[in-house]
């Protein structure tokens, strides 16, 4: 009775393992996305300044083979401070891109390792309460590690790190040789972020 039972524990945990895999296998579609909320608030002698971002960022990938994943990346945020004079500027940010990640399973199959690469570019426009509309451009190349736990079959939590960066920034479109360039590596880059993902097998 007690080898029947062992047997079925071990079954289950196998058939556990095989599925939960099987979501990162060829031909398999992997959906995500997170939605963060910032708040900071900055008192001088003169002013009190309050600042609040919103952001969402949705993702789709395919994998085009076993544990190797590729789709696109979307950033959407809009970032409200108060400028002291009882307005509020407004910056909202659009980026979009390609990325690329690996997995590795663990000797814990629920929990696997991963390497994403990818860039992105897009706009952000801001808008000084009372002032001129400012379009700004950005392109981004990173290669962020990170982590999955899987629930199960479908839902994973991933907690990613972006390790290495870089970024040009172009302030204002409308003035010429202004870009500026910036290389991040390292524990002050990591800048971890938190997020769903849900797989859906073949």
């Amino acid at each position: 009775m007690k080898k029947l039972i062992t047997f079925l524990l071990s079954l289950i945990a196998f058939l556990s393992t095989v599925y939960v895999q099987a979501q990162t296998k060829q031909g398999s579609l992997v959906f995500g996305g997170g939605l963060g909320y910032t708040s900071n608030r900055q008192e001088t002698a003169a002013e009190d300044i309050k600042t609040s971002t919103v952001s969402f960022s949705p993702s789709v990938g395919y994998f085009v083979i076993d544990n190797l994943s590729v789709g696109i990346d979307l950033q959407l945020s809009q970032t409200k401070r108060d400028d002291g004079f009882g307005g509020d500027d407004k910056v909202k940010t659009f980026l979009a891109g390609p990325f690329v990640r690996y997995y590795k399973f663990t000797s814990n199959d629920k929990f696997a390792f991963y390497g994403q690469a990818g860039f992105q570019f897009g706009t952000t426009k801001t808008e000084p309460d009372g002032g001129n509309e400012v379009k700004s451009g950005t392109f981004n190349f990173y290669i962020s590690p990170g982590f999955s736990y899987f629930f199960n079959e479908h839902w994973a939590l991933d907690l990613q790190f972006r390790g290495i960066q870089y970024q040009t920034y172009d302030p204002n479109k409308d003035v010429d040789n202004n870009k500026q360039t910036s290389f991040t590596f390292g524990v002050d880059s990591l800048d971890p972020t938190l997020g769903v993902r849900f797989y859906l097998g073949k």
